[in-house]
């Protein structure tokens, strides 16, 4: 997104990134992103984020838009480009996922595997009800006061609501929100979240794709067949709970069942950051080899001589990467509703069970079905080749890099050109910005002062 913005000098001169967290060496030297211009960015400091921003104004033009990278960038961040910046500067929050959703889920799915403990049952069960439970999950509707109480629980359950809060805060005080997906989409057109439909842009994936038959030709040609592929793989970096949470699944329930009916057949499971518990995992006499983090070369590679990608994600939210990779290498998935949400172009596709003709690969809502599923889809060359080329399909549909980049190109040229019209309009945001409502800011401020008497 930064080197598109850089590109299209159409919309912007220049473009610059901050960042709170110091840049090592190699990513001020890399070319990845050679013309975006770098700077560390304190938070609460007021004073050296005013000097920043008077240098890139004086150096290279009027700050005329500025993204967020998520909510809680658009609260240490946002007071200082009202202030300083000019009256037109468009503020865009980047959502990446609906946090609150994520996180509320993950409090629904504990509380239920709390539930079946109770019961003298495993705990970490992936159920038909649970998953409608999670997939009708809506923060805005959700009671949360019902469900704070003393107990240690109730400090996830007041994470949740306090990350909904703040969250439809930062929402509500900007003037643009890219949002990754047309089911987070739809969440947030719903009334109880009271958000205008004209702030909300589709962002999703920038994925190069086949441009021509040629091209498509091509791919499919650098495609490994279902005869050269083998073994099933899992992906996920271990610093996301809802990963974690699917490797234990995997680990203790799924991959048993699996291994049962092919006893040659091995899961590869690659992540950055695995801690303790997924590295004593490995097992290569039950097949369960943890890999850990590999490089982006040794990951695709892997993706591409994989037969089947297994998912079996019981909270979470966004686009799943892993499943756009995996389409991407010409790799079905079994997944379930929570890790299909949004990856699909018809309603039969989004369903919360999925024969495979509409998906690329099956969609399961509990542990029976996401065994058979994968155990099909693994033996039968016919439904691995149907999901494979409804797999790729969909990526290059849904993840058209030009196509989703010109949604969010033509977004900020309209809102840029009616930025009052839409600011008159919008009385909440108005309502949040009044110096009253504004706690983030001063608490940031009280942080700096303290910070600063401390010296």
């Amino acid at each position: 997104l930064l080197n598109h913005f850089a590109a299209n000098h159409q919309l912007f001169g220049s473009v610059h990134f901050g960042c709170g967290a110091p840049f090592k060496h190699q990513q001020q030297s890399s070319d990845f992103l050679s013309d975006v211009h770098l700077h560390h960015i304190k938070p609460n400091r007021t004073n050296e984020m005013t000097k920043l921003l008077h240098h890139i104004q004086n150096d290279y033009g009027p700050i005329t838009a500025v993204i967020f990278d998520r909510f809680y960038a658009e609260e240490a961040y946002s007071f200082h480009i009202r202030e300083v910046c000019p009256p037109n500067t468009i503020r865009i929050l980047d959502m990446q996922d609906v946090h609150s959703l994520r996180i509320g889920r993950q409090h629904l799915v504990h509380e239920m595997d709390k539930d079946d403990t109770t019961k003298k049952g495993n705990g970490r069960r992936m159920t038909s009800q649970l998953i409608d439970e999670v997939m009708n999950f809506d923060p805005s509707t959700y009671p949360w006061e019902e469900n704070i109480t003393k107990d240690s629980q109730s400090r996830q359950v007041k994470k949740a609501h306090d990350t909904f809060l703040r969250e439809l805060g930062s929402i509500h005080r900007s003037d643009l929100i890219l949002v990754c997906s047309n089911s987070e989409m739809d969440m947030l057109q719903r009334p109880s979240w009271n958000i205008p439909h004209w702030k909300l842009v589709p962002a999703s994936f920038f994925q190069n794709t086949p441009t021509t038959e040629e091209m498509q030709q091509q791919h499919e040609e650098a495609t490994l067949t279902y005869k050269d592929r083998c073994d099933f793989i899992a992906v996920g970096g271990f610093k996301h709970p809802p990963n974690v949470d699917s490797i234990r699944l995997l680990k203790h329930t799924i991959w048993p069942r699996i291994r049962s009916y092919l006893p040659t057949a091995r899961l590869h499971v690659y992540g950055a950051y695995p801690t303790n518990e997924i590295l004593s995992m490995h097992n290569q006499d039950e097949g369960f080899v943890v890999h850990g983090h590999v490089d982006d070369a040794a990951l695709s590679q892997a993706l591409m001589e994989s037969r089947v990608c297994l998912a079996p994600l019981r909270f979470g939210a966004g686009i799943k990467g892993k499943i756009v990779d995996s389409w991407g290498c010409g790799l079905p998935v079994v997944t379930t509703p929570i890790g299909a949400e949004g990856m699909s172009t018809s309603v039969k596709g989004q369903s919360r069970q999925n024969d495979g003709d509409d998906w690329g690969g099956y969609i399961a809502s509990n542990e029976e079905e996401f065994v058979d599923a994968s155990l099909c889809l693994y033996t039968s060359k016919e439904l691995w080749s149907q999901s494979q080329r409804k797999g790729v399909e969909l990526f290059n549909i849904l993840f058209n890099k030009e196509h989703n980049l010109s949604v969010i190109d033509e977004a900020i040229g309209n809102a840029m050109m009616n930025l009052h019209q839409r600011r008159r309009q919008d009385i909440t945001g108005q309502l949040l910005w009044h110096q009253s409502n504004r706690s983030t800011e001063y608490f940031s401020k009280w942080i700096e002062l303290k910070e600063e008497g401390l010296k």
